[in-house]
């Protein structure tokens, strides 16, 4: 079996889990944080611990970095390293609000930890829908059609965004905003579908000053901006983003390389806008 093959699996068998228990208020409760801070529902668990023991029994060499527990070295020398987000979305979920994801990043291990932008294959698969971005062997995916390219983007951009306060969502605007039409903000709940469609294009900005994300969440995202030529913005730096453990993104933007708002990434201390 290949590391895609296992991992169109695991996203098959755990959307098909997820979708059994939704609407089940005893999965919905919070009963601690994971390894980042964030708050761990009973589902969070359910599901890492099942997309877990689907890789175990897939017979390949890997360690699966997660959200709730971290680092589970299913082999002591693997021969791939998984970013898995078996849920993005629990609120959304534990709310009965169906926009959720399941994320799975595959990377080749060697002695030289990869970065999160040398993905070997990825899927963000929607729980409630059939949609489904992929990259494999080199070319990215929505639904099976190859993008070869980002899609153009609009006069009147739509801007997914992740902020903190009033002042940034301003600042946002003025970045942004077209003179005529101002622009069209989204806020659904699931950073790696919004952030992948972003990547292609289909959502012109994706927006994350809050500090809260994580590597698991936007890996695939990253991974088809930089193989489709997107401009991206990100806090710490892609040459700091390993993928051998959680690591929290305090910053990042994912636009079309004309028109990425450098105002808004001023302040990354060292981010990178790739070109």
């Amino acid at each position: 079996m290949s590391i895609a093959e296992a991992s169109r699996r695991v996203a098959g068998e755990l959307r098909r889990m997820l979708l059994e228990y939704y609407g089940e208020a005893y999965y919905s409760t919070v009963i601690g944080e994971g390894v980042s801070g964030d708050e761990t529902r009973r589902i969070d668990i359910a599901a890492e611990e099942y997309a877990v023991d689907l890789f175990r029994g897939s017979g390949l060499n890997l360690w699966v970095v997660s959200e709730e527990r971290g680092v589970y070295r299913l082999r002591e020398k693997p021969d791939y390293i998984i970013l898995l987000d078996p849920l993005d979305g629990s609120l959304n979920y534990a709310m009965q609000i169906p926009f959720s994801s399941i994320s799975i990043v595959a990377y080749n291990a060697s002695e030289t930890i990869p970065l999160i932008h040398e993905a070997v294959y990825g899927i963000v698969q929607s729980v409630f829908s059939d949609v489904r971005v992929e990259y494999v062997d080199g070319k990215a995916l929505l639904n099976g059609r190859v993008f070869e390219k980002r899609v153009e983007r609009r006069r009147i951009p739509v801007v997914s965004a992740y902020l903190n306060n009033t002042g940034e969502l301003e600042a946002l605007r003025r970045a942004l905003a077209d003179p005529a039409g101002g622009l069209k903000l989204r806020i659904m709940g699931s950073a790696s579908l919004e952030a992948s469609l972003s990547s292609l294009g289909l959502i012109d900005y994706f927006v994350s000053l809050t500090g809260r994300l994580r590597n698991i969440d936007v890996a695939l995202a990253i991974a088809l901006a930089v193989k489709l030529d997107s401009g991206i913005l990100v806090y710490p730096p892609l040459e700091e983003l390993r993928v051998d453990d959680v690591k929290v993104i305090r910053k990042l933007i994912i636009g079309p390389r004309e028109g990425m708002p450098l105002s808004l990434g001023e302040g990354f201390q060292g981010g990178q806008l790739s070109y």
